[in-house]
């Protein structure tokens, strides 16, 4: 690849940061580094067994129609290494697949490559996949005709340079995509005493506040790892994602709403999950978050989420958003970091003074710190 065309072409990959349509510039402009008589970027939902394309050159429309059935069909080997060869930096080509499978031609004899491929012209194929998460892929393949030569070396070479170009560019997207579909409510977030943070049902961390990011740094029983929240051990580990779980699918069973782990010798960190809205935007779908909040707890803390239950009756909602007053928030602030509507929160409240036996939120906040 020229040296002016590689640069070009880098330049258009990180435009796509904050110009989505630039990604067809990108796909032309991949069509003269590479020739090729097809480019494609699309995202793969491999258990709908669909993909969502973003931009596609040499592709006519009416063949879109066909390609879900024809690629996640069971004689396409591409589908039978999915696992292990649809990851971010392995590049793919033909004569790859064939070396990884020790099998001569087994594209050539799918319904894939005879029914989709080959009535468009296509034959040879160099791709990579981008992203992978939450059995979402992001890929990029381009396809040359029968008559032109196979993806060389040199070419493999300037292709894996350039999806990690992408790779970049991409994930720069998705990030910037979930910043500025709940931008608001982590601007408000950012302000709480406490730690809050977003993360996905694989325990990812899409946000975290900074109180949370300084409990993540310290020496408390949870952690952060390649992105991912982590605990001391395994068992408080799965007890974490059952709570995460439940937040995000009620009805699919009854694991602890709150999660106490040991935080330093004279301390505890209190977990505690609920449904979040998820960002949806032009690269990724709509995913489920969770909004996990962390208080540290002290021995001789006047109130917890056990005395609430035990001592009032509160349910687990009601008890976090009390903890939240309790801790200085108002309302409003309490309410988001309980994962609720302000609304709410209200007809909560007035239902946690019943079971306090107080007539405001002052009251209430003086009876539990025992000031009265």
């Amino acid at each position: 690849m020229r040296a002016d065309l590689e640069e070009s072409l880098t330049d258009t990959v990180y435009r796509t940061v904050f110009e989505p349509d630039a990604w067809a510039e990108a796909m032309r402009l991949c069509a003269q580094a590479f020739p090729s008589n097809g480019q494609t970027f699309y995202f793969l939902d491999k258990l709908s067994g669909r993909i969502r394309p973003v931009a596609l050159e040499g592709v006519a429309p009416r063949w879109l129609a066909g390609f879900n059935d024809l690629y996640f069909a069971r004689d396409n080997p591409w589908i039978r290494v999915s696992e292990r060869l649809h990851r971010p930096g392995v590049v793919r080509t033909n004569e790859r697949l064939d070396a990884f499978l020790r099998e001569d031609g087994a594209l050539y004899r799918s319904a894939y490559y005879n029914e989709w491929m080959r009535p468009q012209g296509f034959r040879h194929t160099i791709g990579n996949t981008l992203f992978a998460e939450d059995e979402v892929v992001a890929n990029v393949t381009l396809l040359r005709e029968p008559g032109m030569p196979t993806f060389n070396r040199r070419e493999v070479a300037a292709f894996e340079r350039l999806s990690r170009h992408m790779t970049r560019a991409l994930r720069l997207a998705v990030r910037l995509e979930h910043a500025e579909a709940t931008g608001r409510g982590m601007a408000a977030l950012d302000h709480l005493h406490h730690g809050v943070a977003l993360v996905g049902r694989d325990l990812r961390v899409m946000y975290a506040n900074a109180s949370m990011e300084a409990l993540l740094r310290g020496t408390n029983g949870l952690r952060l790892r390649e992105g991912r929240l982590t605990t001391g051990s395994r068992a408080t580990l799965e007890r974490l994602q059952a709570m995460v779980k439940a937040a995000l699918s009620p009805a699919a069973g009854a694991p602890p709403d709150t999660l106490t782990l040991a935080a330093t010798a004279s301390s505890t960190l209190s977990l505690q999950a609920s449904p979040a809205r998820g960002a949806a935007g032009r690269y990724l779908p709509r995913q489920p978050l969770a909004l996990l909040t962390a208080t540290t707890l002290q021995p001789n803390d006047p109130v917890s989420h056990d005395a609430l239950r035990q001592l009032y009756g509160c349910t687990p909602s009601e008890a976090r958003l009390v903890m939240g007053l309790v801790s200085g928030l108002t309302l409003r602030a309490a309410a988001l970091a309980a994962g609720t509507s302000y609304e709410t929160a209200r007809t909560t409240l007035k239902r946690v003074f019943i079971k306090v036996g107080v007539h405001s939120q002052s009251q209430l906040v003086a009876r539990l710190l025992r000031a009265v």
